[in-house]
């Protein structure tokens, strides 16, 4: 197999306590040295993680904090490397990740390969990071099998913490589109597909991850994916994954007018028009108990895990609503 020149690029900000195990990870990568560049672009760290980073063999660039996506291209203008490779500082990657990126790559019509993103089980694992891992709202991707793509469909993505493109496609796409602060992976997928190439699932491209350790920290996280929906839906309104998300917010705008109206009308109906109105949450929380109990074999998830997957959905909802009605407001006042 020919060798690849690779840039591996970083977006990092105080990742003090997993930058060490990333850069470990990679300086023990089963690929050349001298065709591998690490490039880790800091968004404004204020713990030891430019110091830690800075005892590897890595170039340190700064950007003034504008999000992950932005940090990405700035690595990708300062890189050389014929296949761009991304992770995120608190992952660890496997020692055979850029050898199967750069086998996979030399298929012409391969626009991106990518893989799972798994639960680092070497650090505390709480209820939130075993959650994380094993809900049915997958947020992480997971590629059990080979698999190839020729358009982005529902719940079959990737993630920059997992993904790998070759320079001449990203050049030829007009690189990352900085004004995503989430969802600029999904947006990239779309236009590699666009474009007439195909999306590579291999489970010999996996990485580490240290999943959220608390419920809060998990439900702001899934709040900020949802705030990058709007601006995909406008930028890609003919997209499947468009489709799909606008038919999951009028459901769930149906759902909870539905019931915020059964509560008006219980002053004169009682409990009855709440019930009516609730049945579809009261159906999907049952259906989803029995899919965990099955599963995990734990009564104490089957239990708890619908209910978070109910804050998942409201958490990515609420985030979208946020950021179209800033969009909105921000429209308005320019006109």
């Amino acid at each position: 197999m020919y060798m690849h020149r690779a840039s591996i690029i970083i977006p990092v900000k105080n990742c003090e306590s997993t930058i060490a195990d990333l850069l470990s990870s990679i300086t023990s990568l089963d690929y050349p040295k001298d065709l591998v560049e690490v490039i880790l672009v800091d968004g404004g760290s204020t713990d030891r993680t430019i110091d830690i980073a800075s005892r590897y063999p890595v170039e340190i660039i700064e950007e003034p904090g504008l999000g992950p996506g932005y940090g990405r291209m700035v690595g990708v203008k300062h890189s050389r490397g014929d296949i761009l490779a991304f992770t995120d500082g608190d992952c660890i990657v496997s020692s055979k990740w850029l050898k199967a990126i750069s086998r996979d790559l030399e298929d012409s019509s391969i626009g991106c390969v990518g893989g799972s993103i798994l639960l680092d089980r070497r650090y505390s694992v709480g209820f939130s990071a075993r959650y994380f891992e094993e809900s049915i709202i997958r947020v992480m991707p997971l590629s059990r099998e080979r698999r190839i793509y020729d358009k982005l469909l529902p719940f079959k993505h990737l993630a920059f913490a997992n993904l790998a493109t070759r320079r001449d496609i990203l050049e030829a796409l007009g690189g990352i589109d900085t004004e995503f602060r989430t969802f600029e992976d999904m947006d990239l997928l779309q236009r590699i597909c666009d474009h007439g190439y195909k999306i590579l699932f291999d489970p010999d491209v996996y990485v580490w991850h240290r999943h959220r350790q608390s419920i809060g920290g998990l439900l702001k996280q899934v709040y900020r994916y949802g705030s990058g929906g709007p601006r995909f839906r406008r930028k890609h309104p003919r997209s499947m994954i468009t489709r799909w998300y606008r038919i999951g917010l009028i459901l769930f705008y149906t759902i909870l007018s539905a019931i915020s109206t059964s509560i008006a009308l219980s002053s004169f109906y009682g409990s009855l028009p709440v019930v009516i109105a609730s049945l579809p949450i009261i159906l999907g929380y049952t259906g989803d108990a029995i899919y965990y109990l099955r599963k995990t074999k734990s009564t104490v998830k089957s239990t708890v895990y619908p209910i978070l997957d109910i804050a998942m959905i409201i958490s990515f909802c609420l985030g979208d609503t946020a950021s179209n009605l800033k969009s909105v407001l921000h429209r308005g006042s320019k006109a």
